[in-house]
């Protein structure tokens, strides 16, 4: 019997959260496991229930950004229970780029079917990520989306909000360090990713995965009217990595400054501000099986 506790965002997705929840912890009672529910009630709260939840398992039901919160409460633990994930929320990058159903039939499948890999989370000054994160035009846009606005227009309000504020031609100075390189850019924005699903769009960077111990960095050259038009076909279709001017690469640590504080937008919420330095960390979690995958007992 393996005792799960299960973390829900009652707004997330479509404002389903707590029925999705109730759902997963029927399936999982009549498998003959214990399930205990965790609502979350402010803003990081999720972090503090994953932090001191009782269980083998503590699974976040929602989207990245509660994922992203879940993720926090488990890091600050010594020994931190399994991660289990349900998407519920509108772009789930995160268990897109696990292949983890959608569906909330396959989603409890996989989450009882107990295969075991590792996950790479990302620390972000005092913030974790799980997924993307976005600096200068991209985070702007992301300020001017809203709940009713993903639960209406799904992932393309991302790809049309992000097309208009390319247009604005704002761009900053920034510096960027890795290990092995050090860029100055004047850019229109940075996008940093650790899956290959970016806003729901899972062809976004083809060569990223979940495990690979890799951030995956872009940084964009300043894009007339023109060139952002010209840019959508590289961004749906996986290349956005080719596109002219673009700098790509991967790197297990970086640091981003800027001359003055520009705020970054962290697995879709607002987060820290420059000048920003990016780490590696890992937790395990509960996803469709692997090559170096193990079970839950």
């Amino acid at each position: 019997m393996t005792a799960y506790t299960l973390i829900y965002n009652p707004h997330a997705g479509h404002n389903h959260g707590r029925t999705t929840a109730n759902l997963v912890a029927s399936a999982l009672r009549a498998a003959g496991h214990t399930a205990t529910l965790a609502e979350t009630s402010r803003e990081r709260s999720a972090t503090l229930l994953a932090q001191t939840a009782l269980a083998d398992v503590v699974v976040a039901i929602g989207g990245d950004g509660t994922i992203n919160q879940v993720a926090a409460g488990l890091l600050n633990r010594k020994r931190p229970p399994l991660l289990g994930l349900i998407p519920a929320g509108t772009v789930n990058n995160l268990t897109k780029g696990l292949g983890i159903p959608q569906l909330l039939p396959g989603a409890i499948h996989t989450l009882l079917a107990g295969h075991v890999r590792p996950l790479d989370v990302g620390r972000v000054n005092s913030a974790v990520m799980v997924s993307t994160l976005t600096l200068g035009v991209l985070a702007n846009a992301a300020v001017a989306v809203t709940q009713r606005d993903k639960q209406k227009f799904g992932p393309l309000v991302y790809l049309a909000k992000g097309t208009n504020s390319l247009a604005r031609h704002q761009h900053w100075q920034l510096t960027l360090h890795s290990p092995h390189h050090q860029w100055v850019r004047d850019t229109q924005f940075v996008l940093v990713t650790m899956t290959n699903s970016v806003g729901g769009f899972t062809h976004f960077a083809p060569d990223a995965a979940p495990d690979d111990g890799h951030f995956h960095v872009f940084v964009a050259p300043k894009l007339n009217w023109r060139q952002t038009l010209l840019a959508l076909p590289y961004f749906l279709t996986g290349n956005f990595a080719k596109l002219p001017g673009m700098t790509y690469f991967t790197t297990t640590r970086l640091t981003i400054q800027a001359p003055s504080a520009l705020q970054a937008r962290i697995d879709g919420d607002p987060s820290v501000s420059t000048p920003l330095t990016l780490t590696m960390a890992r937790l395990s979690v509960i996803a469709p099986s692997t090559a170096r995958g193990g079970m839950v007992h």
